[in-house]
């Protein structure tokens, strides 16, 4: 264990004296994510489907030790989590905007969020995720996100809702006015936190190409639905995970076609 890891350790030792806490996903004491649960967050995975002939890159299925800590994230006040799962994010956001043929990088659009649900959690989840991805990333090409969508007047939580409902409840996304110049003719790459039934994914890249960009591709932490296939996970600096799709990720970033889907 290099010193560096020692003296955090000690000082998480310490913190939880003064403030017991457990592991949010298996309840083991005196860490807020034990190293296990840590550990299966960040083994390397990624996955890629497709949504109406648009690349979707995610890092994971919405389940385990990461759908602990988005919960814990999103509606737990957990705000320290969320450069974690920024880290895991990237992934998914590099191989978007790999997807770009532009010159300059992609507009980064994040879905919006209820303002009500805003306020009440204290920050923008999303953006606070893509902040620290970009980060992690370190591209060479500058990415910018820009709070370019908004809810309309009658939109309510997806959560609990049928697919139609879903559909037509994810409608109510508009891009902002003063926005609309800024995306037009440009590239996009959509971001979520989780995909579900991909309608709000669907409505916001509706929305942007009505006002003339082109969504390249869409990145999210996690899927929930049955149709995406499972991830193969390895270990290691630079080891490449392949999906069913026949595409290769590096690093989570870099993305090339090494032959047929299988």
């Amino acid at each position: 264990m290099d010193t560096l890891r020692w003296f955090r350790e000690l000082g998480l030792d310490l913190l939880a004296v003064l403030w017991p806490t457990s592991c949010v996903h298996c309840g083991a004491a005196d860490r807020d994510c034990c190293a296990n649960c840590l550990g299966e967050v960040r083994q390397l995975a990624l996955l890629r489907s497709e949504q109406q002939g648009m690349p979707c890159f995610a890092r994971a299925r919405y389940s385990g030790p990461i759908r602990a800590l988005l919960v814990a994230f999103k509606h737990g006040g957990r705000v320290r989590f969320a450069r974690e799962l920024g880290r895991q994010l990237a992934g998914p956001l590099g191989a978007g905007i790999a997807c770009a043929a532009d010159p300059g990088p992609p507009l980064v659009v994040v879905a919006p969020s209820r303002p009500s649900r805003t306020r009440e959690r204290g920050y923008r989840h999303g953006e606070l995720l893509v902040r620290h991805a970009v980060r992690a990333l370190r591209a060479a090409r500058k990415v910018r996100a820009v709070r370019a969508l908004r809810t309309r007047r009658g939109r309510l939580s997806q959560v609990g809702l049928t697919p139609a409902q879903r559909a037509e409840n994810a409608a109510r996304i508009a891009v902002r006015r003063r926005f609309r110049s800024s995306v037009r003719g440009r590239e996009v790459v959509l971001v979520d936190d989780v995909l579900t039934t991909g309608a709000t994914l669907r409505a916001a890249r509706a929305s942007l190409e009505s006002a003339g960009a082109r969504v390249v591709a869409s990145a999210v932490l996690c899927v929930a639905d049955r149709g995406t296939p499972e991830p193969r996970k390895c270990s290691g600096e630079g080891v490449e995970t392949v999906s069913r799709s026949g595409v290769e990720f590096g690093k989570g970033v870099a993305v090339r076609r090494t032959g047929p889907p299988a």
